[in-house]
């Protein structure tokens, strides 16, 4: 299944190579994403989960109509045991700035080395789909993500993931050093299965922070028994997202506050952020 997943990749990648245009909706862009991701930490016979960074590069290719491949290895930098931790590879569509929708959909492979001290998930395949309508100042928004995969048993595995809320869109043109600024605040009400620790683009509330573990159904154990995992709400989102442009060059930082709403003992609000730096060939 890798190899098909590879071959199937790299023939896109040949195709937008080929057929891209010379503006600069069409460009190659290179980022690097900045971020906080659990590990494990081992102390005797206890087990608990610290905050780390994590380091993306990613490389991607878009062509003017939306459609577009990337990939990126991720690289957590401290814990037990350091190094890159997975590979991604990505393709699919996005249209922002539309008249009615803006809409997104895309394919993640995720491919784990399980040399790093990253909790163990069997979700290595993403469907990812967003979509908003942008004609009301308030836009309601909605996006899910369905992960599938298999443990080490060779027992399928799979989770989902819901948000939906409303967002607001500012921007300024030309100020100070900065050809565009955006500011996109956001209130968001997550529900999902969360059977597993995952990366999945909506379920970022378990990607991003040390206390996933009040969410997870399953555990982190790479074999077991598999009980089913209900759908569930999980938390209430509070997002800001920003983007800093400097000609080809743009800074995004975004943050998160979370207030879980699932039951639990420990239901207090956590926050996390991320930045990414871009620039478009």
């Amino acid at each position: 299944m890798k190899n098909y997943s590879l071959t199937a990749l790299l023939t896109l990648l040949t195709f937008f190579t080929f057929g891209q245009d010379s503006t600069k909706s069409g460009a190659i862009s290179i980022s690097l994403n900045f971020s906080g991701v659990p590990v494990v930490n081992i102390s005797g016979i206890d087990t608990s989960y610290q905050n780390a960074l994590s380091v993306s590069p990613v490389i991607g290719l878009r062509s003017k109509g939306g459609w577009g491949i990337s990939y990126s290895p991720s690289i957590v930098t401290s814990g037990n045991k350091s190094g890159v931790y997975m590979h991604s590879l990505s393709a699919g569509y996005e249209q922002y700035g539309q008249k009615s929708f803006d809409l997104a959909f895309n394919y993640t492979r995720h491919i784990f080395t399980n040399k790093t001290s990253i909790p163990y998930t069997p979700l290595n395949n993403e469907v990812y789909f967003s979509v908003s309508y942008s004609k009301t100042w308030l836009k309601p928004v909605f996006s899910t993500s369905i992960g599938f995969g298999k443990d080490s048993g060779n027992v399928s595995a799979h989770d989902i993931g819901l948000a939906g809320g409303i967002s607001h869109d500012l921007s300024w043109d030309d100020k100070g050093i900065f050809s565009l600024i955006e500011v996109t605040p956001s209130v968001l009400l997550n529900a999902g299965t969360n059977g597993y620790f995952s990366f999945l683009q909506v379920s970022n509330y378990l990607s991003h922070s040390r206390k996933f573990t009040k969410y997870i159904k399953r555990g982190n154990k790479r074999n077991g028994t598999i009980t089913k995992a209900s759908l569930e709400l999980s938390n209430l989102e509070f997002n800001l997202e920003t983007n800093f442009e400097m000609g080809s060059f743009s800074i995004h930082p975004s943050g998160s506050i979370v207030l879980p709403v699932s039951s639990g003992t420990d239901n207090s609000m956590y926050g996390f952020g991320e930045v990414s730096l871009q620039y478009h060939f």
